[in-house]
């Protein structure tokens, strides 16, 4: 059934051949005085029903939402440098930065701390989207070709940013099947600082 959307135009237009209606009716000598009321009434019913029909089938047609995936693929890349990594990331991330813990901390002691391999984007704190990310980060870090020893994801949000690390055994872990589950890639995090999902 085709829903017919009525302009304002077609109202008054529809009113006025109501009245000269009315006008013929009254020789005829209805007995109620309110037909042509009732009869004005009734059309403006219809019109409205027929406007808010139109709405509704706008409404249905817009697309849903994307849903986040359920699972990653890992793509056998390889990264030799910062820079092809970040790029990467990139293209699926906006604010995205990479970084090494040594090349950024002039307090780093590289003798007694972990070489940390930071990968940092802007979140948009939707709990499903940014877990799909961090998988997305996790098996982009897994194909690195540089050392590394704790891979850290942090999604910076306007009230301040949460972070997840892995460490490098615990990726190699996770991409070995070749497909990282998304629902489980926050509880596999060696350690977590988060305040903003939870």
């Amino acid at each position: 059934m085709i829903a017919l959307c009525v302009t304002t135009r077609n109202v008054t237009e529809a009113m006025r051949h109501q009245s000269i209606l009315a006008d013929r009716l009254v020789p005829m000598r209805f007995d109620s005085k309110s037909t042509p009321a009732l009869v004005v009434a009734g059309l403006l019913t219809a019109t409205l029903i027929g406007l808010s029909g139109c709405g509704s089938e706008a409404d249905s047609s817009a697309e849903p939402e994307s849903t986040p995936a359920a699972t990653v693929d890992v793509v056998e890349q390889g990264f030799d440098s910062l820079d092809e990594l970040s790029d990467y990331v990139a293209q699926s991330f906006d604010g995205v930065e990479v970084r090494l813990e040594s090349e950024t901390n002039p307090d780093f002691n590289e003798e007694t701390e972990p070489e940390r391999l930071h990968v940092e984007f802007a979140s948009d704190e939707n709990a499903a989207k940014d877990k799909e990310a961090t998988a997305i980060i996790v098996q982009a870090a897994s194909d690195a070709a540089f050392d590394y020893d704790i891979l850290m994801v942090t999604g910076v949000v306007s009230a301040g940013e949460w972070s997840y690390l892995y460490d490098r055994s615990t990726v190699e872990d996770l991409s070995a099947e070749g497909q990282i589950v998304v629902a489980d890639i926050w509880d596999s995090a060696v350690q977590s600082f988060d305040t903003i999902h939870r």
